[in-house]
């Protein structure tokens, strides 16, 4: 294989790492490498929160290089769970999204002679992800065995305006021949998931295919295929529209096989003369639209989507993404390494998350078929505030699915023996549990209080109280209800909760884990306002609520007496918090003997083994002392979090933005640097090694948080939005902008100077190192920077 890059412009000029080119705005490939494919399937894929594509080839590759992947979110089949010894309400079903049909399909032939990546003689090759369009571009010159050449762009979107729809374009030109090219262009349902492998991050327990094709249609120019899947009995239809441009075409015929629609064109080509094949496609699916509405529904989608024309899908994909950029984008000066890596984060995210408010975001989002598909905590935690202060829209439609899947969230409490409440599965697609391992998913009782912070931050941020009597109330007085049962009180230390599991995986099932009683005490005391605020503002809201759910007044005095008497543990001899009850009665881990190939512990030791230990996977009390920053003294977070840092691994990609952001908010700022950077470029760079699983989404997001949060030193309090940023050494000048309270507020950053500017809507007061100033469109505060 000879493969020679003719880069163009300032791109040849700028430094490679890992084979990708550092570009601001664009993920460049320069040269096909061929052993770390996998990988950049991954990170060349594109999805629009509905749809999602692997940034695999048209032509394809062998699978020993490539994992061919395409996803609908929220799409899944279900599978038995098989467990060695099994105990009362253990989940029996699991659900798995599916790699569902692969409509990328494009094979081009010269006298017989078929491109592929693989073994095709390459004059010029580059792959563009471009962040500003939400465009995948390829750019290939192919000379044949015969001497003939071609020039082939490839152009792949998935469109954000009309969410079932995706569409490639594929030009091509002969460069130094008159003749003919043959085109195949396919729907393919010869798919199956990945299966479980030792690493329990990645696979499934589905084997073979998982669809029965009900019917393919074939016809003038459109060919699709109707299948259901075996199990869960889901409906998936997929349609393709094709239009041949600039061409004769002498022949086309229909490919028609048991697993295989589509077309063959033959195609009389003049040399310099380019044409172009685009392909329209379409997915919808039962969970969506009900078997009555389906085909009509998708006709419908069709019809827009042909109206539009690709010109079009793609104008308004730059318009899309032109808006979202206005109002996340993060700005690093003197590094351009990290902008491209904080922007490849957020791109990632915001084509990831589904927004439709019956879909979520999985751990990987669409990318790959790690965790299943399976949508955690992660969500609340590390996606929504990216969301609840750039587009708060989107993150009102991921609080809105937590909402839809509240009657699942009751099922599971009663299952759980609670009388009544609603509790969150730990990892889900369709609102039921389907891990396997209780110790480290339902034990996670948290969950619950982190799905009440994320609405308590977005209705602080956006004041939308129609959420709030619609689905916000509703969600938090039935989770509430669920800490009040599970906790009981205890002299000399108050309300205590037993039996639970933190954010930190490596310690399980324990009494007063410190995260989970501090979010539980902020729930039931938000619980308890917002019902304060029906009774008195929105009465027959609240006397409906109250009937819908049976509730008694009475439980709102047991929610507050709870929140004010929770037991938050405390050390007086080290003067920190311990984890929980038991945490510091532990031996330390043996970090100096542990080898760098043993970790992540997780894959090398007993889970038992782990739990004997102080030892920590990831962020736990250290997290809370960000989400509730304002509860602690500087002094007492320091001693808290250099205890914590100690002990943890960080095997977990959701830690060490966590201790950035903290690390800033007491003052150790090349300590914030360091883990900031382990965040900025994690898959780009492929850190953990796991990359072609799919991305680290809770990670990615957490990048943002770590700039916002962390380096801007952004918090919101109730009516007080505050800013307390600190720049590291390294920088020249940074700048983000929040969405908050109806107004856009851009932040820049310089090594002593802070210039806020109020981009959109009213006058508004803020605090800059705990002094006010008001906020007016086109006037400009200057702050002199007094802190580091």
């Amino acid at each position: 294989m000879t493969i020679k890059s003719h880069m163009k412009g300032d791109v040849a000029m700028n430094e490679v790492r890992n084979n990708i080119l550092v570009d601001e705005w664009r993920i460049i490939e320069k040269e096909f490498d061929l052993e770390n494919n996998v990988k950049n399937e991954t990170i060349f894929a594109i999805a629009n929160g509905y749809i999602g594509m692997r940034g695999t080839f048209e032509e394809g590759l062998d699978k020993k290089y490539s994992i061919e992947g395409n996803y609908i979110n929220g799409f899944y089949e279900i599978h038995d769970i098989k467990y060695g010894e099994k105990a009362y309400a253990f989940p029996e079903i699991g659900q798995t999204m599916l790699n569902v049909f692969n409509p990328k399909v494009i094979k081009i032939k010269v006298d017989d002679e078929e491109f592929n990546m693989m073994n095709a003689d390459i004059l010029e090759y580059e792959r563009i992800l471009d962040l500003r369009e939400a465009v995948l571009k390829r750019r290939v010159v192919w000379r044949t065995k015969s001497g003939k050449e071609l020039e082939i762009n490839f152009e792949r979107l998935a469109s954000f305006t009309i969410k079932n729809s995706a569409a490639i374009r594929v030009k091509i030109k002969p460069i130094n021949f008159d003749g003919k090219i043959n085109v195949d262009s396919l729907l393919d349902a010869d798919v199956k998931n990945l299966t479980a492998e030792d690493d329990p991050r990645v696979g499934s327990g589905i084997t073979g295919r998982a669809f029965e094709i009900e019917k393919k249609v074939i016809d003038e120019n459109y060919y699709e295929i109707y299948a259901s899947t075996k199990k869960s009995r889901l409906k998936l239809i997929c349609s393709i529209t094709e239009d041949v441009k600039n061409c004769i075409i002498l022949n086309r015929k229909e490919l028609n096989d048991d697993l295989k629609v589509g077309f063959s064109y033959e195609i009389e080509a003049e040399k310099g003369k380019e044409f172009e094949l685009i392909k329209y496609i379409v997915y919808v699916n039962s969970r969506e639209y009900n078997e009555n509405d389906i085909i009509k529904n998708k006709e419908e989608i069709i019809k827009q989507v042909l109206e539009y024309g690709y010109d079009r899908l793609r104008e308004e994909q730059i318009k899309y993404v032109k808006e979202f950029w206005n109002r996340a984008d993060v700005e690093i000066e003197g590094d351009d390494f990290l902008q491209q890596g904080l922007r490849f984060n957020i791109f990632h995210i915001l084509q990831s998350t589904g927004k439709d408010g019956l879909t979520n975001i999985g751990a990987k989002g669409l990318t790959g078929e790690g965790y299943e598909g399976h949508y955690f905590w992660d969500t609340e935690m590390y996606i929504i505030p990216l969301f609840t202060y750039t587009m708060p829209f989107i993150a009102r439609k991921l609080l809105e699915y937590r909402y839809n899947t509240l009657d699942k969230a009751r099922e599971r409490a009663r299952e759980m023996s609670h009388k009544n409440g609603a509790l969150y599965a730990w990892r889900t697609i369709n609102g039921e549990e389907c891990s396997a391992y209780f110790l480290a998913s339902t034990a996670q009782y948290h969950i619950n209080a982190d799905i009440a912070y994320a609405i308590k931050r977005y209705y602080e941020a956006t004041d939308d109280v129609d959420f709030i009597l619609n689905y916000g109330a509703e969600i938090l007085f039935e989770t509430a209800r669920i800490f009040v049962d599970l906790g009981h009180y205890v002299e000399g230390k108050g309300f205590c909760l037993d039996g639970v599991t933190g954010p930190d995986e490596y310690t399980a099932m324990v009494n007063n884990n410190a995260y989970t009683n501090i979010m539980a005490k902020e729930h039931l005391s938000f619980a308890y306002e917002i019902a304060k605020m029906l009774k008195d503002k929105y009465i027959e809201k609240y006397e409906a609520l109250k009937q819908k759910i049976n509730l008694n007044d009475n439980e709102l005095d047991e929610w507050i007496r709870a929140a004010d008497n929770m037991y938050i543990p405390y050390d007086e001899k080290l003067k920190i918090h311990p984890q929980d009850d038991t945490f510091l009665n532990k031996k330390i881990w043996d970090f100096e003997n542990t080898p760098k190939d043993k970790y992540p512990l997780l894959l090398h030791y007993h889970p038992l083994v782990i739990y004997r230990h102080q030892v920590c996977k990831q962020a736990d009390w250290v997290l809370a002392l960000f989400l509730h920053s304002e509860k602690f003294s500087k002094e007492q977070k320091k001693r808290d979090y250099d205890y914590y840092e100690r002990v943890t691994t960080h095997d977990s990609s959701l830690s060490p933005c966590i201790f950035s952001i903290v690390a800033c908010d007491i003052g150790y700022k090349d300590k914030a640097y360091d883990y900031f950077m382990r965040t900025a470029r994690m898959d780009l760079d492929d850190h953990h090694g796991n990359t072609k699983d799919g991305i680290h989404a809770a990670n990615m997001a957490g990048s943002w948080m770590g700039i916002v949060f962390g380096f801007g030193g952004f918090r919101v309090y109730k009516e007080k939005i505050k800013f307390n940023p600190i720049i590291p050494d390294k920088w020249k000048k940074y700048s983000f902008r929040v969405n908050c309270k109806g107004r856009l507020i851009k932040v820049e950053v310089e090594k002593n100077l802070v210039r806020l500017s109020l981009l959109e809507g009213e006058d508004i007061k803020v605090d800059v190192y705990d002094n006010p100033i008001i906020l007016s469109k086109n006037k400009d505060v200057e702050v002199i920077k007094v802190q580091m």
